[in-house]
């Protein structure tokens, strides 16, 4: 499996969106020490819907870190910190599935924080992570969604039980984000049953 941040120095923030740049800086900035916010310049392009910040969901203090996806149940090659979405994941993840016919349903997004030359460090949780969907059970195949402009985002869709999810890395200057959801027919109705009208 190739490496998604080879050229991870190389004006990452102005090829991702804004948004998700934006988001994961408003949730990290108010996580504690243990989580400084990244530092990149603007993007030259403002970002179609400007992010509200997004409200952190632990208290402020002491950041909260994840071992693994409570949705996916795979373990992640070290801890990382959960994002809270004020909907610009979630847009994100929908304008690439639409390409493919499926609809978000359920989300998770995580960060971490890495300095700028830690290609090994990258390495280590893109790969490890990886594995362990393989690990899992999960059948992985990458994508290459017209949405996704950036080079550096890899994304995948990961097949188990029936399911499918869909797997977003994005690389940014000193930090990567790893979105992801269980992901539905977009045809498919909701599972609300309705009442049979009366005769």
């Amino acid at each position: 499996m190739r490496s998604p941040f080879r050229s991870l120095l190389s004006a990452l923030t102005s090829a991702a969106p804004a948004g998700l740049f934006a988001a994961a800086v408003a949730v990290w900035s108010v996580a504690g020490p243990a989580a400084s916010p990244a530092h990149a310049e603007e993007p030259s392009k403002p970002a179609p819907k400007a992010a509200a910040p997004a409200k952190p969901g632990a208290k402020q203090g002491k950041a909260k870190l994840m071992l693994g996806s409570p949705m996916t149940k795979v373990r992640f090659s070290e801890p990382a910190f959960p994002l809270t979405d004020d909907g610009t994941y979630r847009s994100y993840m929908d304008k690439i599935l639409d390409e493919y016919g499926r609809r978000c349903v359920r989300q998770e997004q995580f960060g971490w924080e890495v300095a700028k030359d830690d290609q090994e460090r990258l390495d280590y949780i893109f790969q490890g992570t990886m594995t362990n969907y393989g690990r899992m059970g999960y059948l992985l195949g990458e994508i290459h969604p017209k949405s996704v402009t950036d080079p550096e985002t890899i994304v995948f869709l990961g097949d188990r039980e029936k399911e499918r999810y869909l797997l977003v890395w994005t690389p940014l200057e000193s930090s990567v984000l790893f979105m992801m959801c269980d992901t539905a027919d977009k045809g498919a109705k909701s599972e609300q049953p309705k009442a049979a009208p009366k005769k």
